[in-house]
Formats: C-alpha cells, sequence, structure tokens
C-alpha cells in the first residue's frame, strides 16, 4: 500500500466529494435498514426472523470486513468493490426473484425496491470498478 494513503477506509472515504460521501451514506442505511425487518409476524400469531433481513445485515458486515482488510492490503483502489460483488450479488439476485415473484407485501416490499435499486446501482459501479482494475487501473481513487 502506498504510504500516502490514510491509515484506514473510513479516513480514505472521508476524502472524497460531498457527494460520493453522501452516496455512501445511502447504501449503508439502506443496508442497515434491513434490521427493521428481521421479525415478521406469522400468520398464526406470534414472530419469525425473516431469512431475507438477515442475509442483506449479513453480506452487509461481510463486505465491510472484507473491504477493510482489503483496503489495508491494496489500498484505495478500485479493487475494493469486489467485496460487494462477492457478498451482495447472491443476495441481490436472491431478493431480486422473490420481488418480481411479487413474494413481499407492505412496507418489506418498499424496503426491498429501494434496496434493489440502491444495491443494484453500488453492485454495476463495482462490477465496472472491478473490469477497470483487471485491465490495469491501479492507481489510487480520487482523494480531494
Amino acid at each position: 500500500m502506498n504510504e500516502t494513503m490514510p491509515p484506514d477506509l473510513i479516513a480514505a472515504a472521508a476524502t472524497e466529494a460531498e457527494w460520493l460521501r453522501w452516496w455512501f451514506r445511502v447504501m449503508i442505511l439502506t443496508n442497515l435498514a434491513a434490521v427493521f425487518f428481521v421479525l415478521k409476524k406469522k400468520p398464526t400469531g406470534g414472530v419469525t426472523a425473516r431469512p431475507e433481513a438477515l442475509a442483506i445485515l449479513a453480506a452487509f458486515v461481510a463486505s465491510a470486513v472484507t473491504m477493510n482488510w482489503l483496503y489495508d492490503w491494496v489500498g484505495y483502489v478500485r479493487l475494493l468493490g469486489v467485496t460487494h460483488l462477492l457478498f451482495w450479488t447472491p443476495v441481490y439476485f436472491w431478493l431480486l426473484g422473490k420481488f418480481w415473484r411479487d413474494e413481499y407485501s407492505g412496507p418489506f416490499r418498499m424496503y426491498a425496491f429501494i434496496y434493489l435499486v440502491i444495491a443494484g446501482a453500488s453492485l454495476l459501479t463495482d462490477a465496472a470498478d472491478l473490469v477497470r482494475y483487471v485491465l490495469g487501473d491501479h492507481q489510487p481513487l480520487h482523494m480531494h
């Protein structure tokens, strides 16, 4: 890693343009909002865990931990988004399939829609960044 890099990923991300820092916040809050949907009412009474919300949270945490480790290893480069591709993609397509089959209703359906839009935009960007990295763009990301 380049010695002029900030000491951690949070410090590196803090150097980005304000619009991008807002995007990071939107992604984080969208993922963390899954906590409000972990429990759902059972038709027979009582509550049960919603596996989709647990999967979103698990993928978010796994990606964040791995991205921080990767930052320590390679620095603030386009490769970092590969952690979203690894952990978010399976959850994304699982939820997308269930959404298309109209398996969600009420507030969780609205949340799932928002999640799919936000995570989908991130995954497309991450895929493009991975291609650029593989093709040789190993320069540090923009730090303002």
